[in-house]
């Protein structure tokens, strides 16, 4: 690809405390951007959400929601919210109910998690990927993500929420083992084992069942293993960590060549950016400050501008989980300072490109921008003296 592709970009930022800056317009002109009103007439429009899990609620306000599929239907569309079902289920507590948002929700693969199309992709174990029916059902798609970090692939934007919210759990469970398809044990070396267990203060290494068991699926790559380590018994891999990337891009794919390119949108909503993904059940604080929406066609440059503009960003460092490391090196992505340099979310990127997602290369149009303003410097009382003189008087 040469051309690069478009990516609408909506900050923060308020121009003025006016309606038509409102964070809500800045949302709906993304909306209009990027063309979906001319092409729902008629069309059954899947909206593919991340609702949460249990007691997350920092997802996509469902007032947002509404009004995304207002302006679908005023377009002729009809559009219905899809999701993994056991997200669904719980999406209710979230505000998220037709009287709401103003359509139906469907599970992905159905209310039993069986209603699915089976792809052939011979991956490190995984023969095929079972994607939810409801895909096909649709002529148009919206992919609609929240932006956030994720222990697997360091962020979860549009790509991941089409790579594992369309597909069924077994599907989702066999891309997570991907990782764990390399060998990197070799337990015939291990001198002490109770050592080595005792190394990871996340718990990460237990022995069960007569064998030695490591969860890199949460590994942040601290090494304290490889240290403690003196016989080769354990390696930290980087080809492990890159397998679940490979089979993300993958399974996104599988998608996007089964709706078509042209009937797919991409919004990445990066507000509340909290450390883990949304399926964790739970919420926490931010993490980093929030960016603004961002829209596009090209779900691959997307991500990739939404990385972007968040790579220069500051940890909120007070909000990260206090049994997680912070890897000073400032080359990372603040998320791969969280999750590992294994997991850095441009490796996401490389990969999307070797299965042909998009282009990395892209053009940012911002809607909206906040110009900056020439004002004379501005005559603040001081605040203490401003207290002192009013106590007296008090």
């Amino acid at each position: 690809m040469n051309d690069k592709s478009i990516v609408y970009f909506a900050s923060t930022e308020t121009p003025a405390l006016k309606r038509e800056y409102s964070l809500a317009r800045k949302f709906d002109t993304i909306i209009d951007r990027l063309g979906v009103k001319e092409v729902v007439k008629d069309k059954d429009v899947a909206i593919k959400m991340h609702t949460g899990y249990k007691l997350n609620y920092t997802t996509i306000h469902p007032f947002l929601v509404g009004r995304l599929v207002s302006a679908i239907k005023e377009a002729g569309g009809n559009p219905f919210v899809i999701d993994i079902l056991r997200q669904i289920r719980h999406a209710r507590l979230k505000g998220y109910t037709e009287e709401v948002i103003g359509c139906p929700m469907f599970p992905v693969a159905g209310i039993k998690d069986n209603y699915f199309i089976e792809k052939k992709v011979n991956f490190k174990g995984v023969k095929t990927l079972k994607m939810g029916g409801s895909i096909r059902d649709a002529d148009v798609l919206i992919n609609l993500a929240h932006f956030k970090g994720h222990n697997s692939t360091g962020y979860g934007g549009v790509i991941k929420n089409l790579a594992l919210g369309c597909f069924t759990e077994e599907s989702r469970y066999a891309m997570h083992e991907t990782i764990m398809f390399d060998s990197f044990l070799n337990v015939e070396k291990c001198t002490d084992v109770d050592k080595l267990i005792k190394a990871c203060p996340f718990n990460l290494i237990k022995w069960k069942k007569g064998k030695l068991q490591v969860t890199l699926d949460l590994c942040n790559q601290c090494m304290r293993c490889i240290q403690t380590d003196k016989n080769g018994c354990i390696q930290i891999n980087k080809k492990n960590f890159e397998s679940f990337f490979e089979i993300v891009a993958i399974a996104a794919e599988v998608v996007l060549s089964e709706i078509g390119r042209k009937n797919i949108f991409n919004i990445n909503v990066a507000f509340d950016i909290t450390e883990y993904c949304d399926c964790w059940g739970f919420t926490t604080g931010n993490i980093l400050p929030d960016i603004g929406f961002l829209g596009s066609k090209d779900i691959l440059a997307l991500d990739k501008a939404t990385l972007d503009l968040s790579v220069d960003k500051q940890l909120i460092i007070e909000n990260v989980s206090k049994t997680s490391d912070i890897n000073n090196d400032p080359e990372l992505h603040p998320l791969a300072r969280i999750h590992g340099p294994y997991k850095d979310p441009y490796i996401q990127i490389k990969f999307g490109e070797k299965h042909n997602l998009g282009n990395t290369k892209y053009e940012i149009k911002e809607i909206l921008p906040a110009q900056k303003i020439s004002k004379s410097a501005p005559a603040f009382p001081k605040a203490i003296k401003l207290y002192q003189n009013t106590a007296k008087h008090d």
